[in-house]
């Protein structure tokens, strides 16, 4: 790095008397080949003065030699956090010869980015940079903005979570223009919001190497649809774009839909957590039957009721591509439930993932399920049965629909098979879920929980019986729940 560089990055000005050792420092560790060469000339001309030396100039040479190819940066490194008075990160100069550099939460400031930026300039064994969470703000991303257009090895960027504002954004916005190295770059959690996006569309045209872009966790909505779902309509590389926890509404969300629906090289798209509607399932489905090389789409958590879900389950009817599709609690109902299902369940698709968690379905759903033409784990709620607990007078006194007084612990497992056999209840799916060893047994309170989660409600005191019985059958205080085993699907019942 040449003294004009260093003053790129605004190192503080040295005087005359106090920093020229620091100076020295810091040229000498970036010197260029030719200084390295003239350091070789006098070297050797001190060579023929005095044979004798011989030996003594050699090791010279090789730490002259070490210290001028400095290519991790180092030595650079610590010279600048002494000028600009910061106290280095052991742990970015331990590890500045990896592949990988993870400095997540390291509380760096902008000052601390500043330091990073020269000795990264010109490394070149670092691959994947993580500075998620470091509080850089618009001042040091301008920082690692200016680093990443000279490097040319650094390939995943993790840069979220650091408020880098409308200042960051133009600045990582006008790097992306220029560099073209970068695969990866995380820009999550960064207040950007609608006035950023004309920078940020200006990379989406003119990169061409960028593969992965997270925009989730900002501030976009109505007023960047246009300019955003355009830009990513025209780019031709990326493959993986999260737009998810945003504020795309009703004809932004449209028009975001229509550039991603327009791309042929997106596979996983994530449009969750934006509340667009069941208005916004419209451009969902137009993306559905007209992209052709998406295989994974998550639209979870986005208010989309059971008209949207027709809708959406009639697109899937006719595509040939999505593998995996992720519809998580979204208020679409039972009949929005089998609607995706049927969609599913057709020649064309090849969907082998779905997920509805948090949608209960219906005895009917289930019988869909059990005659899908493939394959397909499913991710779901409850069963609804024609009742939920059929006992209801005095229920303290009964325990899966049997007086307490006719209980043993000796039956109390045949007792909660027979009761889930006639209710369509899943429990044995709910017990292997909560079994996070895979041993078989469970503690009595991990059990009830499990009953619990399976859909069986039980009073306090319904609980304390149910804990007494277990404890009846319990050995070493671990419960076995194998005879509770019943017939196995793919299906996977998630409350």
């Amino acid at each position: 790095m040449s003294e004009a560089q260093l003053e790129e990055y605004d190192i503080p000005t040295f005087d005359d008397n106090g920093d020229e050792e620091v100076k020295k420092d810091l040229l000498s560790n970036t010197s260029s080949s030719s200084v390295t060469s003239d350091v070789s000339n006098g070297k050797r001309s001190r060579e023929g003065s005095d044979k004798n030396a011989d030996a003594d100039t050699d090791l010279e040479l090789e730490e002259e030699k070490k210290s001028a190819f400095d290519l991790t940066g180092r030595a650079l490194y610590l010279s600048v956090c002494k000028s600009l008075g910061v106290i280095p990160v052991s742990y970015f100069v331990r590890h500045m010869q990896d592949t990988t550099i993870n400095m997540r939460h390291h509380g760096l400031g902008s000052l601390g980015a500043k330091a990073l930026a020269p000795p990264l300039m010109n490394n070149t064994t670092v691959l994947t940079l993580d500075l998620q969470d470091n509080w850089l703000e618009g001042e040091g991303g301008e920082y690692i903005a200016k680093m990443l257009k000279e490097n040319c090895y650094i390939t995943d960027l993790d840069i979220s979570e650091n408020r880098l504002g409308s200042r960051g954004a133009v600045a990582i916005s006008n790097m992306l223009t220029i560099n073209i190295t970068l695969k990866s770059i995380n820009l999550a959690g960064n207040q950007f919001s609608d006035v950023d996006a004309p920078a940020l569309a200006e990379a989406f045209y003119e990169n061409n190497r960028l593969k992965n872009i997270n925009l989730s966790h900002n501030c976009f909505s109505d007023g960047c649809g246009k300019i955003l779902g355009h830009a990513i309509g025209e780019n031709e590389t990326i493959e993986i774009i999260d737009l998810s926890w945003n504020f795309f509404r009703k004809s932004s969300l449209m028009e975001i839909c229509d550039g991603i629906a327009g791309n042929c090289r997106l596979r996983d798209v994530n449009l969750s957590m934006n509340g667009f509607d069941n208005e916004g399932a419209f451009g969902v489905a137009d993306i559905i039957k007209k992209n052709n090389t998406i295989t994974t789409l998550n639209i979870s958590g986005n208010r989309i009721g059971p008209i949207g879900a027709v809708l959406i389950g009639k697109a899937l009817e006719v595509n040939d591509v999505l593998i995996k599709f992720i519809f998580a609690n979204n208020p679409i109902g039972v009949e929005g439930a089998k609607a995706v299902l049927r969609g599913v369940n057709n020649e064309n698709s090849i969907v082998t993932f779905l997920d509805l968690s948090g949608t209960e379905v219906d005895k009917d759903f289930r019988t869909l399920e059990e005659t899908l033409v493939r394959e397909v784990t499913v991710l779901r709620a409850r069963v609804l049965s024609d009742y939920d607990i059929p006992i209801r007078r005095k229920p303290d006194k009964y325990l899966f629909g049997t007086p307490l007084s006719l209980i043993s612990s000796d039956m109390i497992m045949s007792l909660m098979k027979k009761y889930c056999e006639e209710n369509d209840v899943r429990l044995y799916d709910a017990l292997v879920n909560a079994d996070k060893r895979k041993e078989g047994v469970l503690s009595s309170y991990d059990f009830i929980e499990a009953v619990q989660s399976a859909g069986i409600e039980l009073s306090e005191k319904q609980g304390d019986n149910l804990t007494t019985f277990l404890e009846g059958v319990a050995s070493e205080g671990l419960v076995d729940y194998s005879p509770l085993k019943g017939k196995q699907t793919t299906v996977a019942a998630v409350e």
